[in-house]
This record gives structure tokens, sequence and C-alpha cells, in this order.
């Protein structure tokens, strides 16, 4: 049996592709480019996820057992420019591969949300809080929730669907605050920012994150259809300014006061139905990450 994963080539479907082959999973790398797989554990398939027939013929000639959706636009603030483009990527690339899987009689689904489908809330978070998306993106990711729920009762399937908060690790392409600082910092620069010090956010490493995502994947029966899924540690934009610089002595960051335009303000977020029904706990710690993210950048620059 295999678990296929889409955007496997992606940067959170590198770790997650890398997680199976290390457990003994055969993976099926499924991409709408055009990649080489470089392990015999891994087979990589070129294709789109509005191709419904193509896919059921994966799902049922590769004998996938389960899929990992990670395909996809995944940045809140970009989609503020792009939102036609993000939702027909999200939401309707989303529909087919549920509609591909039912017609393939597929039945786990780990679909990737993420917790700015909670908007703007000061107060403690779990999983039982109303959705209040502020961005085109979030909204999307309420609507693949919706839809894995519709499916899940309509036709039998069993999508669980991951609030993932801020993903950071080595290979990430796409703006993050700490992949930011740390990479400016490497290169002998001052990081700066006019505000955003009072700015909460939770990191995740990509490890941990893929690793949720397969124990998902695996779960016999789940008591929940979506679980909050962070490094289970919040600070402030400041607070981790401060990290680094401890890290760091000779760094040079200067961040004004106030919160980062377009980004959810948010309270701590509760991951124990994560720890009670998946068995997921946080292994990166923040500074354990930064030491890697520092050495990855450090690296480049010699």
């Amino acid at each position: 049996m295999s678990i296929l994963v889409t955007g496997g080539a992606g940067f959170i479907g590198r770790y997650i592709v890398e997680g199976l082959v290390a457990s003994g999973t055969r993976a099926i790398s499924y991409n709408r480019d055009y990649i080489e797989a470089g392990d015999p554990g891994v087979h990589a398939v070129q294709g789109e996820l509005y191709d419904l027939p193509k896919l059921v013929r994966v799902f049922r000639e590769e004998e996938v057992a389960a899929v990992i959706h990670t395909a996809g636009m995944s940045h809140p603030e970009i989609s503020i420019d792009l939102p036609i483009t993000t939702f027909t990527a999200n939401v309707e690339g989303t529909l087919h591969l549920f509609e591909a899987a039912r017609m393939a009689g597929l039945r786990r689904i780990v679909n990737f949300s993420s917790e700015c489908v909670y908007g703007n809330r000061e107060e403690p978070i779990d999983e039982s809080a109303a959705p209040r998306p502020n961005t085109p993106y979030a909204v999307t990711k309420v609507t693949t929730e919706l839809l894995g729920d519709v499916y899940s009762t309509l036709y039998g399937l069993d999508v669980i669907s991951l609030r993932l908060t801020e993903v950071y690790a080595p290979g990430l392409r796409m703006p993050e605050i700490l992949k930011g600082m740390v990479a400016t910092i490497a290169r002998g620069a001052e990081f700066s920012l006019a505000e955003g010090r009072d700015h909460r956010f939770h990191f995740i490493h990509a490890e941990d994150a893929a690793r949720a995502a397969l124990l998902a994947a695996r779960v016999p029966t789940p008591r929940a259809r979506r679980y909050n899924i962070s490094g289970g540690r919040q600070l402030s934009v400041g607070e981790l300014a401060a990290l680094v610089q401890a890290m760091v002595p000779k760094a040079r960051i200067r961040i004004g006061p106030g919160y980062l335009t377009n980004w959810d303000r948010q309270g701590p977020l509760d991951i124990t139905a994560a720890a009670r029904d998946l068995g997921f706990t946080p292994r990166w710690t923040l500074e354990a990450g930064i030491t890697q993210l520092l050495n990855h950048f450090l690296s480049q620059t010699t």
C-alpha cells in the first residue's frame, strides 16, 4: 500500500515524502511539474488536481491507502493580491481531489488547513472556536474543511484537516518572518521592521508538521475532523528577536512597536486534542530550529 502526497515536491511535501520513506511506506509524489524521484521508495507522478481520470487511475494502480493533501497556494498575504488564483487552486483543486477519492473508493485524506481560519481572536483557541477568516486564503481553508465534512458525511470519505501554524525549516521559499530574520542576520545585514514587535506567532518545524500529517494519515479512528498543529510555543516578534539576539550576539535587529498589517492577531493555540487523538507532540524546540536555519543560511554565504 502507498500514501500519495499532493505537492510532494513542495516545501512541506518533501518532508512528508522523506518521513514516509524513512518509515518504510511507499510514497507517491504527485505534482503538476515534472520531477525525478531519487529514492526507490518514491514514485513521482506528474499531473493536475483537475485531472479526475488520472487521479482515479493513480489511486487504483498504485494501491493508494491515503492521501496527504499539501498542494495549493499557501500564503495569506499573497492571496490578498491573488484572490481568484488562490480560490481556484485551493478550493477547486481540493474539490477535484475529494471527488477522485470518492470515485476510486479511497477513504482517508489528510487536508492541510491553517490557523488562519480563526482570524482575529485574542483568547486561547481550541478547535471549537468558530472560523473568522480575514483573507481569501483563510476563506479557502474554511471551505476545504467544510467540503471535507460534506464528503465524509455524504460519501463515506474520512477527511482530517490539520490547522497548521507558521511552518519553517530549510527549503522554504515563501516569505516568513523567522526565515527572513535569520537569513538577513546570516548575511551580516540588519533585520528591521517598522512595526510588529507585539505581534504573536506559533512556529512549527516542517519535520514536526510532516510527522503530524503521517500520524493523521494512519490513525485508525479519529475522534475529530479538525486538529490544531503547532510547535507548542507562542511568542511575540519582539520575544523572537530577543531569542535570536541571545543566540547570535552580533546580530542587528530593529523592530518597531505594534502589530503587522494584514496578519491575524491570535491567542495561544491549544494542541491537546492532537496529542490525545493522534499522538502528536512537537519534537523541535525553537532554539534548535533557529540553529539549523542559521547554519543553513551561513553555508550559503561561504
